[in-house]
């Protein structure tokens, strides 16, 4: 019983970190811009594949050792790349960020879970298939690491789904509360009730002047100025005009040399002339 307790404790995270480190080799060749704290296990995957691969080749022969070593190379240089990258990365990106898809997959439009989740590992598992006859030591490396890149997506989308489906809840539950809350609080029954805000009286304006009081007001000059050019001025004296009669000249056609005649005004009333005048 002891030998089994011992044996449970330690299977599932050997397991656990087994199927974490065939999917780290996996993600270093398909994505990009991780996270600053995913550095260690870019560097446990590729130090672990560095051994798991040497091992299977010391003890099982193949038919072109050399592409394990192009492997390890080409898997060490990308490593390097993400770590350095990762020093000048934009602030807004996770630090425990498992990667970017490369931008070839937005040329066919399509979804990036779908990109993480099934064609990263089928492209893995295809190579796999393929160089077998070459290195099945590689061969079965790859082919482990496409079913692990795999589970682990699966897992961590549903992690991800049920962590917004319980933010979804917790939302209609605390706005179910909030409701609750209001109407057992509110003075009638379960009807809230609107209180107007209380608004401070201030002193009360004197009467405004109207125009024609602050006009009078004004000095007479100033109001010749502002009054209208058309019409009377207030509080002004009209001066006195003479009373002479008014003569208006006719236009007509006279003679050369001869006087212009004078006709008097008919509006104009004239003071009648006494017979002394007229001889």
């Amino acid at each position: 019983m002891n030998h089994l307790r011992t044996i449970s404790r330690w299977a599932l995270p050997s397991a656990k970190f087994t199927y974490n480190i065939l999917a780290v080799s996996a993600e270093a060749f398909c994505r990009h811009s991780f996270g600053r704290r995913y550095a260690p296990s870019l560097l446990v995957s590729f130090c672990c594949c560095f051994v798991a691969l040497n091992l299977g080749r010391a003890n099982g022969p193949q038919l072109v050792p050399a592409l394990t070593d192009i492997y390890l190379l080409i898997f060490f240089i990308l490593v390097l790349y993400h770590i350095a990258r990762m020093w000048r990365q934009r602030a807004t990106i996770h630090s425990h960020s498992t990667g970017q898809s490369w931008e070839f997959w937005q040329r066919f439009d399509i979804q990036p879970i779908i990109v993480k989740t099934l064609l990263e590992p089928i492209i893995h598992v295809l190579a796999g298939l393929l160089i077998y006859p070459l290195n099945n030591v590689l061969s079965v490396w790859l082919l482990f690491a496409g079913l692990c890149l795999f589970i682990k997506e699966f897992i961590a989308n549903r992690h991800y789904s049920n962590r917004v489906r319980d933010a979804v809840d917790a939302r209609i539950e605390g706005e179910r509360i909030g409701t609750g809350v209001r109407q057992q609080t509110a003075p009638q029954g379960n009807r809230e009730q609107r209180v107007a805000p209380v608004v401070a009286a201030g002193p009360a304006l004197p009467p405004g002047d109207s125009i024609q009081q602050i006009y009078s007001r004004l000095d007479p000059a100033l109001q010749r100025l502002v009054a209208p050019p058309n019409e009377n001025r207030p509080n002004s004296r009209v001066p006195n005009r003479p009373t002479t009669p008014l003569v208006v000249i006719r236009n007509q056609t006279r003679p050369v040399g001869a006087r212009p005649r004078i006709t008097p005004n008919r509006n104009h009333t004239s003071t009648p002339t006494t017979d002394k005048n007229k001889r």
